[in-house]
């Protein structure tokens, strides 16, 4: 008798190989849809970033925008870690801004960066700050209150927010915080450096700014897991503001 060319069934799969071939199949697809920033799931979608400049700079330093290009001595630009006034928090240190605002529109920041992120990730960022101000709420002042005329805005970038002076010799931040009282796409106005505190003998208080229920701060995190995070004052106020950032906290939330 010749060979049985009648078509067979193939073997029924086992259950442990069929599991095995529906969760390859799951991943590959997976995968093929993941895109940038795809994250396994051990990386938390969340992060919280604390910065106590009791502790030093820890990368962050301060900068100014809004003013003449060379005109830096003029304007008393001044930045850097120094001790808190009048022994706020037992005299630790802060990252302390100053400058004398001839322009009526002088921006007093600082930047620094946030590494662990996922690359190519998109981020939903709110900032809480504590800073330290002397500035009188209820007080008048030349072109607007020392106090209630200087917005506190902090935001997020994807790369560094540096400053460079343009073509008429004006020195401009190369990223979008706003003007004065409105911000912009990469910083939002939190609050404002009026504290309680007597107009005709002003002392330093502690003042904290919360995000509160602001739209957050869009960022994508750059191809090394890198963002920046900026805090500062933009001021209206034409006189010397001296402000101190004491603590932030940023929250980022994967919004992708």
């Amino acid at each position: 008798m010749g060979p049985d060319l009648s078509l067979r069934r193939p073997a029924p799969r086992s259950p442990r190989r069929a599991l095995l071939a529906l969760l390859v199949t799951s991943l590959l697809a997976l995968l093929a849809h993941a895109g940038p920033g795809f994250a396994s799931p051990s990386v938390p979608r969340s992060r919280v970033v604390s910065i106590d400049f009791a502790r030093g700079a820890q990368s962050w330093v301060g900068d100014f925008a809004d003013y003449p290009d060379g005109s830096e001595a003029f304007y008393e630009l001044e930045s850097g870690i120094a001790p808190l006034p009048d022994g706020l928090r037992g005299g630790a240190s802060a990252m302390r801004l100053r400058g004398n605002n001839h322009s009526d529109d002088l921006f007093l920041f600082a930047r620094g960066p946030v590494d662990g992120l996922v690359p190519g990730a998109k981020y939903d960022v709110r900032i809480d700050l504590m800073v330290a101000s002397n500035a009188p709420a209820g007080a008048i002042g030349i072109g607007g209150a020392p106090g209630e005329g200087v917005w506190v805005k902090a935001g997020a970038t994807t790369t560094e927010p540096t400053t460079t002076a343009d073509r008429d010799g004006f020195v401009l931040l190369d990223a979008d915080k706003g003007n004065q009282s409105v911000g912009g796409a990469n910083a939002t106005v939190i609050g404002d450096l009026a504290v309680k505190t007597p107009i005709d003998a002003p002392r330093y208080k502690l003042k904290r700014i919360a995000w509160g229920r602001r739209p957050p701060v869009p960022v994508v995190a750059d191809a090394n897991g890198r963002a920046w995070l900026l805090a500062g004052a933009d001021s209206g106020f034409e006189g010397t503001t001296t402000t101190y950032l004491v603590r932030l906290k940023a929250r980022f939330v994967r919004a992708d």
